[in-house]
């Protein structure tokens, strides 16, 4: 093999063959880097992060509607906007496309419309943050969006 690169920028295969740089040649020493400290500004937004900051809530999985209560939905209880039902896959914790039969539970047979009612009796609520909670409804117009982006060109 010979010394031939077609990048020779540093960080390209950096691990260990031979290169030249163009600051003297040879290879850089290996000195690992001190993480950098992260401290949170005083007024600075703070983000969605993995905790979430809203209150917790039981979303209709086809429209988004909020559920009043965290309590268990009943096997004939409906979404009150959309009219789906809420005892299904969609809506339960363990509803995972990725695993076998999109359940991460071991089920015993495969359940074939998600969206349906079921009497499955591993169906556990699937509870999520409401992240917009604390935002102020407002009704959108559409002038609103146009408002909104002129005002960020003024000066």
């Amino acid at each position: 093999m010979s010394d031939y690169r077609k990048y020779k920028h540093r960080g390209y295969q950096d691990g260990g063959g031979s290169s030249s740089y163009s600051s003297g040649g040879g290879q850089r020493p290996q000195t690992p880097r001190p993480e950098p400290q992260r401290q949170r500004m005083e007024g600075a937004p703070r983000g969605r992060t993995a905790g979430g900051f809203g209150p917790e809530a039981f979303k209709c999985n086809r429209c988004g509607q909020l559920r009043v209560g965290l309590e268990m939905p009943t096997q004939d209880e409906t979404c009150l906007k959309c009219g789906a039902d809420l005892h299904s896959c969609g809506n339960c914790r363990f509803f995972d496309t990725t695993t076998l039969w999109e359940c991460r539970e071991n089920i015993p047979a495969r359940v074939s419309n998600k969206h349906a009612r079921n009497e499955c009796g591993m169906f556990q609520p699937k509870i999520v943050k409401d992240l917009a909670a604390d935002k102020p409804r407002q009704p959108q117009t559409p002038d609103d969006a146009r408002k909104a982006f002129e005002a960020l060109f003024k000066k």
